[in-house]
Protein backbone atom coordinates (compact mmCIF):
# COMPACT_ATOMS: atom_id res chain seq x y z
CA UNK A 1 0.00 0.00 0.00
CA UNK A 2 1.50 3.39 -0.94
CA UNK A 3 2.44 5.79 1.82
CA UNK A 4 -0.22 8.44 2.41
CA UNK A 5 1.37 11.81 3.04
CA UNK A 6 -0.68 13.78 5.62
CA UNK A 7 -2.30 16.95 4.35
CA UNK A 8 -1.80 20.34 5.95
CA UNK A 9 -5.26 20.08 7.53
CA UNK A 10 -4.41 16.65 8.93
CA UNK A 11 -1.26 18.01 10.57
CA UNK A 12 -3.10 21.03 11.98
CA UNK A 13 -5.89 18.91 13.47
CA UNK A 14 -3.35 16.47 14.88
CA UNK A 15 -1.55 19.37 16.56
CA UNK A 16 -4.80 20.71 18.04
CA UNK A 17 -5.65 17.27 19.41
CA UNK A 18 -2.19 16.95 20.96
CA UNK A 19 -2.54 20.35 22.66
CA UNK A 20 -5.93 19.41 24.13
CA UNK A 21 -4.70 15.94 25.12
CA UNK A 22 -1.75 17.47 26.97
CA UNK A 23 -4.27 19.04 29.39
CA UNK A 24 -2.81 22.51 28.86
CA UNK A 25 -6.35 23.76 28.37
CA UNK A 26 -7.83 21.55 31.09
CA UNK A 27 -9.53 19.44 28.39
CA UNK A 28 -11.32 22.37 26.78
CA UNK A 29 -11.11 23.25 23.07
CA UNK A 30 -8.88 26.15 22.06
CA UNK A 31 -10.49 29.54 21.58
CA UNK A 32 -10.56 30.83 17.96
CA UNK A 33 -7.95 33.53 18.74
CA UNK A 34 -5.81 31.44 21.07
CA UNK A 35 -2.06 31.83 20.65
CA UNK A 36 -1.79 28.05 20.88
CA UNK A 37 -3.98 27.74 17.79
CA UNK A 38 -1.66 30.13 15.91
CA UNK A 39 1.44 28.21 17.03
CA UNK A 40 -0.18 24.91 16.05
CA UNK A 41 -0.89 26.25 12.56
CA UNK A 42 2.67 27.51 12.24
CA UNK A 43 4.22 24.19 13.25
CA UNK A 44 1.82 22.29 10.96
CA UNK A 45 3.10 24.41 8.04
CA UNK A 46 6.70 23.68 8.97
CA UNK A 47 6.11 19.94 9.20
CA UNK A 48 4.15 19.92 5.93
CA UNK A 49 7.08 21.68 4.25
CA UNK A 50 9.39 18.89 5.44
CA UNK A 51 7.04 16.25 4.07
CA UNK A 52 6.86 18.08 0.74
CA UNK A 53 10.65 18.31 0.50
CA UNK A 54 11.03 14.62 1.28
CA UNK A 55 8.49 13.87 -1.43
CA UNK A 56 10.52 15.97 -3.87
CA UNK A 57 13.71 14.12 -2.90
CA UNK A 58 11.97 10.79 -3.46
CA UNK A 59 10.89 11.81 -6.95
CA UNK A 60 14.47 12.70 -7.86
CA UNK A 61 15.79 9.42 -6.45
CA UNK A 62 14.57 7.34 -9.40
CA UNK A 63 14.75 8.17 -13.13
CA UNK A 64 11.07 7.49 -13.87
CA UNK A 65 9.96 10.46 -11.72
CA UNK A 66 13.08 12.66 -11.67
CA UNK A 67 12.86 16.18 -13.13
CA UNK A 68 15.11 18.87 -14.59
CA UNK A 69 18.78 18.62 -13.54
CA UNK A 70 18.18 15.42 -11.55
CA UNK A 71 16.81 13.76 -14.68
CA UNK A 72 19.82 15.06 -16.63
CA UNK A 73 22.10 13.42 -14.06
CA UNK A 74 20.31 10.08 -14.40
CA UNK A 75 20.70 10.32 -18.16
CA UNK A 76 24.39 11.18 -17.93
CA UNK A 77 24.99 7.88 -16.11
CA UNK A 78 23.87 6.10 -19.30
CA UNK A 79 25.40 8.66 -21.69
CA UNK A 80 21.97 10.02 -22.61
CA UNK A 81 22.12 13.81 -22.89
CA UNK A 82 19.17 16.18 -23.22
CA UNK A 83 18.85 17.56 -26.75
CA UNK A 84 19.52 21.30 -26.74
CA UNK A 85 17.36 23.76 -28.59
CA UNK A 86 18.62 24.38 -32.11
CA UNK A 87 18.50 27.63 -34.07
CA UNK A 88 16.91 27.70 -37.52
CA UNK A 89 18.92 28.94 -40.49
CA UNK A 90 17.04 29.88 -43.65
CA UNK A 91 17.78 31.01 -47.19
CA UNK A 92 16.10 34.26 -48.27
CA UNK A 93 15.94 36.00 -51.61
CA UNK A 94 15.10 39.57 -52.62
CA UNK A 95 14.91 41.11 -56.08
CA UNK A 96 14.27 44.49 -57.63
CA UNK A 97 17.20 46.34 -56.07
CA UNK A 98 20.27 48.03 -57.48
CA UNK A 99 23.38 46.13 -58.61
CA UNK A 100 26.34 45.44 -56.30
CA UNK A 101 24.83 46.80 -53.07
CA UNK A 102 26.32 45.12 -49.96
CA UNK A 103 24.11 43.39 -47.39
CA UNK A 104 26.39 43.19 -44.31
CA UNK A 105 26.57 40.26 -41.92
CA UNK A 106 24.47 40.85 -38.83
CA UNK A 107 21.79 42.82 -40.67
CA UNK A 108 18.45 42.41 -38.90
CA UNK A 109 15.56 40.93 -40.89
CA UNK A 110 12.12 40.32 -39.42
CA UNK A 111 9.60 37.67 -40.34
CA UNK A 112 6.04 38.75 -41.06
CA UNK A 113 5.00 37.83 -37.51
CA UNK A 114 7.83 39.91 -36.00
CA UNK A 115 10.32 37.13 -35.20
CA UNK A 116 13.87 38.41 -35.70
CA UNK A 117 16.68 36.97 -37.83
CA UNK A 118 20.18 38.16 -38.68
CA UNK A 119 22.23 37.74 -41.85
CA UNK A 120 24.90 35.06 -41.32
CA UNK A 121 27.48 36.18 -43.90
CA UNK A 122 27.75 39.41 -45.83
CA UNK A 123 26.66 39.30 -49.48
CA UNK A 124 25.81 41.83 -52.18
CA UNK A 125 23.20 42.15 -54.88
CA UNK A 126 24.02 40.74 -58.30
CA UNK A 127 23.91 42.55 -61.62
CA UNK A 128 20.11 42.31 -61.70
CA UNK A 129 19.66 43.72 -58.19
CA UNK A 130 18.76 40.37 -56.64
CA UNK A 131 20.37 39.04 -53.47
CA UNK A 132 20.39 35.62 -51.83
CA UNK A 133 21.42 35.36 -48.18
CA UNK A 134 21.33 33.01 -45.24
CA UNK A 135 19.74 34.23 -42.01
CA UNK A 136 19.74 32.75 -38.53
CA UNK A 137 16.85 33.10 -36.11
CA UNK A 138 17.53 35.21 -33.03
CA UNK A 139 15.75 32.66 -30.80
CA UNK A 140 16.48 28.95 -30.68
CA UNK A 141 13.54 26.62 -31.14
CA UNK A 142 11.09 25.24 -33.66
CA UNK A 143 9.34 28.62 -33.97
CA UNK A 144 12.20 29.73 -36.21
CA UNK A 145 11.23 27.23 -38.92
CA UNK A 146 8.98 28.36 -41.74
CA UNK A 147 7.69 27.22 -45.10
CA UNK A 148 9.12 28.42 -48.43
CA UNK A 149 7.38 31.57 -49.57
CA UNK A 150 7.17 33.14 -46.11
CA UNK A 151 7.67 36.89 -46.20
CA UNK A 152 10.49 38.81 -44.46
CA UNK A 153 11.37 42.49 -44.24
CA UNK A 154 14.56 44.40 -43.47
CA UNK A 155 14.38 45.86 -39.97
CA UNK A 156 16.22 48.95 -41.23
CA UNK A 157 16.02 50.00 -44.86
CA UNK A 158 19.21 49.77 -46.96
CA UNK A 159 19.39 52.00 -50.01
CA UNK A 160 19.52 49.94 -53.19
CA UNK A 161 18.10 46.73 -51.68
CA UNK A 162 14.43 45.80 -51.85
CA UNK A 163 13.33 45.49 -48.23
CA UNK A 164 10.99 42.56 -49.00
CA UNK A 165 12.52 39.07 -48.80
CA UNK A 166 11.05 35.61 -49.33
CA UNK A 167 12.10 32.31 -47.79
CA UNK A 168 13.24 29.74 -50.34
CA UNK A 169 14.46 26.91 -48.13
CA UNK A 170 15.90 25.70 -44.84
CA UNK A 171 19.63 25.32 -44.23
CA UNK A 172 19.32 24.09 -40.64
CA UNK A 173 16.16 23.16 -38.77
CA UNK A 174 15.28 24.82 -35.49
CA UNK A 175 14.16 22.54 -32.67
CA UNK A 176 12.89 23.05 -29.14
CA UNK A 177 14.85 21.76 -26.16
CA UNK A 178 13.94 18.18 -25.34
CA UNK A 179 11.23 18.01 -22.69
CA UNK A 180 11.48 15.97 -19.49
CA UNK A 181 8.98 13.42 -20.81
CA UNK A 182 10.86 12.94 -24.08
CA UNK A 183 14.22 12.66 -22.31
CA UNK A 184 12.79 10.30 -19.69
CA UNK A 185 11.60 7.94 -22.42
CA UNK A 186 15.11 7.71 -23.88
CA UNK A 187 16.69 7.31 -20.45
CA UNK A 188 14.36 4.47 -19.48
CA UNK A 189 15.08 2.74 -22.78
CA UNK A 190 18.81 3.11 -22.12
CA UNK A 191 18.52 1.58 -18.65
CA UNK A 192 16.37 -1.25 -19.99
CA UNK A 193 18.84 -1.91 -22.79
CA UNK A 194 22.08 -3.81 -22.43
CA UNK A 195 25.25 -2.10 -23.55
CA UNK A 196 25.70 -3.05 -27.19
CA UNK A 197 28.07 -2.42 -30.00
CA UNK A 198 25.80 -2.52 -32.98
CA UNK A 199 22.53 -4.26 -32.23
CA UNK A 200 19.47 -3.02 -34.09
CA UNK A 201 18.18 -1.30 -30.96
CA UNK A 202 21.51 0.52 -30.63
CA UNK A 203 21.09 2.14 -34.04
CA UNK A 204 17.57 3.18 -33.07
CA UNK A 205 18.85 4.80 -29.86
CA UNK A 206 21.65 6.58 -31.72
CA UNK A 207 19.24 7.92 -34.32
CA UNK A 208 16.80 9.09 -31.64
CA UNK A 209 19.59 11.11 -30.03
CA UNK A 210 19.66 13.36 -33.13
CA UNK A 211 17.82 16.64 -32.66
CA UNK A 212 14.31 16.51 -34.07
CA UNK A 213 14.12 12.73 -34.52
CA UNK A 214 11.02 11.30 -32.82
CA UNK A 215 10.89 7.79 -34.32
CA UNK A 216 13.49 5.52 -35.86
CA UNK A 217 13.89 1.98 -37.16
CA UNK A 218 16.85 -0.19 -38.12
CA UNK A 219 16.93 -2.64 -41.04
CA UNK A 220 20.08 -4.83 -40.78
CA UNK A 221 21.59 -5.79 -44.14
CA UNK A 222 18.85 -3.76 -45.78
CA UNK A 223 20.99 -2.90 -48.81
CA UNK A 224 23.12 -6.05 -48.76
CA UNK A 225 25.63 -7.72 -46.48
CA UNK A 226 27.40 -5.32 -44.14
CA UNK A 227 24.89 -2.51 -44.58
CA UNK A 228 22.62 -1.03 -41.93
CA UNK A 229 19.65 1.03 -43.09
CA UNK A 230 18.26 3.53 -40.59
CA UNK A 231 14.84 5.11 -41.14
CA UNK A 232 14.20 8.30 -39.09
CA UNK A 233 11.04 10.39 -38.73
CA UNK A 234 10.85 13.99 -37.49
CA UNK A 235 7.19 14.32 -36.51
CA UNK A 236 7.50 17.72 -34.83
CA UNK A 237 9.97 19.81 -36.82
CA UNK A 238 8.75 18.31 -40.11
CA UNK A 239 5.06 18.38 -39.23
CA UNK A 240 4.28 20.23 -42.48
CA UNK A 241 5.73 17.24 -44.38
CA UNK A 242 3.91 14.69 -42.18
CA UNK A 243 7.17 14.01 -40.34
CA UNK A 244 9.11 12.71 -43.33
CA UNK A 245 12.78 13.80 -43.49
CA UNK A 246 13.67 16.33 -46.16
CA UNK A 247 16.85 15.67 -48.08
CA UNK A 248 18.58 12.87 -49.97
CA UNK A 249 19.25 9.36 -48.67
CA UNK A 250 22.86 8.40 -48.10
CA UNK A 251 25.69 7.97 -45.64
CA UNK A 252 27.70 10.15 -43.26
CA UNK A 253 29.85 12.98 -44.54
CA UNK A 254 33.13 11.06 -44.06
CA UNK A 255 31.89 7.73 -45.47
CA UNK A 256 33.65 6.93 -48.77
CA UNK A 257 31.82 3.70 -49.67
CA UNK A 258 28.44 5.25 -50.45
CA UNK A 259 27.09 8.61 -51.67
CA UNK A 260 26.86 11.18 -48.90
CA UNK A 261 23.37 12.07 -47.71
CA UNK A 262 21.91 15.57 -47.85
CA UNK A 263 19.67 17.47 -45.43
CA UNK A 264 17.98 15.70 -42.55
CA UNK A 265 19.38 12.34 -43.58
CA UNK A 266 22.93 13.68 -43.42
CA UNK A 267 22.37 15.14 -39.96
CA UNK A 268 21.14 11.78 -38.65
CA UNK A 269 23.95 9.87 -40.38
CA UNK A 270 26.58 12.16 -38.87
CA UNK A 271 24.97 11.71 -35.43
CA UNK A 272 25.11 7.91 -35.70
CA UNK A 273 28.62 7.86 -37.19
CA UNK A 274 30.70 8.29 -33.98
CA UNK A 275 28.75 5.52 -32.21
CA UNK A 276 28.50 2.82 -34.88
CA UNK A 277 30.90 -0.10 -35.37
CA UNK A 278 33.72 0.96 -37.66
CA UNK A 279 33.02 -1.65 -40.35
CA UNK A 280 29.28 -1.06 -40.78
CA UNK A 281 28.05 0.85 -43.82
CA UNK A 282 25.18 2.91 -42.38
CA UNK A 283 22.70 4.38 -44.85
CA UNK A 284 20.03 6.77 -43.59
CA UNK A 285 16.84 6.76 -45.65
CA UNK A 286 13.56 8.59 -45.48
CA UNK A 287 10.61 6.18 -45.44
CA UNK A 288 8.39 6.48 -48.48
CA UNK A 289 4.79 7.49 -47.91
CA UNK A 290 2.35 4.65 -48.64
CA UNK A 291 -1.15 6.15 -48.86
CA UNK A 292 -4.01 3.84 -47.90
CA UNK A 293 -7.39 4.75 -49.37
CA UNK A 294 -10.42 4.12 -47.16
CA UNK A 295 -14.03 3.96 -48.35
CA UNK A 296 -17.07 3.85 -46.04
CA UNK A 297 -20.81 3.68 -46.43
CA UNK A 298 -23.81 3.85 -44.09
CA UNK A 299 -21.85 6.00 -41.63
CA UNK A 300 -23.81 7.06 -38.55
CA UNK A 301 -24.56 10.76 -38.25
CA UNK A 302 -22.45 13.07 -36.11
CA UNK A 303 -19.08 11.68 -37.19
CA UNK A 304 -17.00 14.01 -39.38
CA UNK A 305 -14.49 13.14 -42.05
CA UNK A 306 -11.88 15.13 -40.11
CA UNK A 307 -12.38 12.92 -37.04
CA UNK A 308 -11.99 9.75 -39.10
CA UNK A 309 -8.88 11.12 -40.81
CA UNK A 310 -7.35 11.98 -37.43
CA UNK A 311 -8.14 8.50 -36.08
CA UNK A 312 -6.54 6.82 -39.09
CA UNK A 313 -3.47 9.07 -38.84
CA UNK A 314 -3.11 8.11 -35.17
CA UNK A 315 -3.38 4.41 -36.06
CA UNK A 316 -0.68 4.70 -38.71
CA UNK A 317 1.53 6.70 -36.32
CA UNK A 318 1.28 4.05 -33.60
CA UNK A 319 1.44 0.93 -35.74
CA UNK A 320 3.43 2.07 -38.75
CA UNK A 321 6.89 0.67 -39.44
CA UNK A 322 9.06 0.84 -42.58
CA UNK A 323 10.39 -2.66 -41.88
CA UNK A 324 7.43 -4.25 -43.66
CA UNK A 325 3.99 -4.70 -42.14
CA UNK A 326 0.48 -5.92 -42.81
CA UNK A 327 -2.47 -3.77 -41.78
CA UNK A 328 -5.76 -5.59 -41.28
CA UNK A 329 -9.19 -4.13 -42.07
CA UNK A 330 -10.11 -4.87 -38.45
CA UNK A 331 -7.51 -2.36 -37.25
CA UNK A 332 -8.98 0.30 -39.55
CA UNK A 333 -12.50 -0.49 -38.34
CA UNK A 334 -11.35 -0.17 -34.71
CA UNK A 335 -9.84 3.24 -35.45
CA UNK A 336 -13.11 4.42 -37.01
CA UNK A 337 -15.11 3.08 -34.05
CA UNK A 338 -12.92 5.17 -31.72
CA UNK A 339 -14.47 8.32 -33.26
CA UNK A 340 -17.87 7.37 -31.86
CA UNK A 341 -19.25 5.93 -35.08
CA UNK A 342 -21.91 3.40 -34.10
CA UNK A 343 -22.64 2.06 -37.57
CA UNK A 344 -20.74 1.96 -40.86
CA UNK A 345 -19.67 -0.45 -43.57
CA UNK A 346 -16.01 -0.61 -44.58
CA UNK A 347 -15.93 -0.85 -48.38
CA UNK A 348 -12.17 -0.48 -48.80
CA UNK A 349 -9.84 -2.04 -47.88
CA UNK A 350 -11.58 -5.40 -47.54
CA UNK A 351 -8.38 -7.44 -47.35
CA UNK A 352 -5.12 -6.95 -45.42
CA UNK A 353 -2.92 -4.16 -46.77
CA UNK A 354 0.73 -5.14 -47.21
CA UNK A 355 3.05 -2.17 -46.70
CA UNK A 356 6.45 -2.88 -48.31
CA UNK A 357 9.81 -2.46 -46.64
CA UNK A 358 10.93 1.16 -46.75
CA UNK A 359 7.41 2.60 -46.67
CA UNK A 360 5.16 4.00 -43.95
CA UNK A 361 1.36 3.95 -44.16
CA UNK A 362 -0.32 7.33 -44.50
CA UNK A 363 -3.91 8.45 -44.88
CA UNK A 364 -4.90 8.38 -48.54
CA UNK A 365 -8.27 9.27 -50.04
CA UNK A 366 -11.22 9.04 -47.65
CA UNK A 367 -14.46 8.28 -49.47
CA UNK A 368 -17.66 8.43 -47.40
CA UNK A 369 -20.60 7.26 -49.49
Amino acid sequence: MPYQQPTLSDLFNQGLNDVVASNVTAGRSLLPRSILRVLTWMFANLVWGNYDYLSYCYRQAVPWTAEDEALDAWGAMRKVVRKDAETATLTLVSSGGSPLIPLPAGTAINRADGLGYTVVSGVETDATGSVVCQVQCSDAGADGNCDPGTGFTLATAIAGINASFTSTGTVALGADQESDDELRTRIMEAYASRDGGGRAVDYVEWALSATGVTRAWCNPNGFGAGTVVVYPMLDDVRAAENGFPQGTDGSASDETRYPVAIGDQLFVADTVRPEQPVTALVIVCSPAAYPIDVALSDLSTGVTAAAITAALADLFLRKGTPLGMTLSPAAIEAAILSTGASTFTLKNPISPVVVPVGSLPTVGKLDIQ
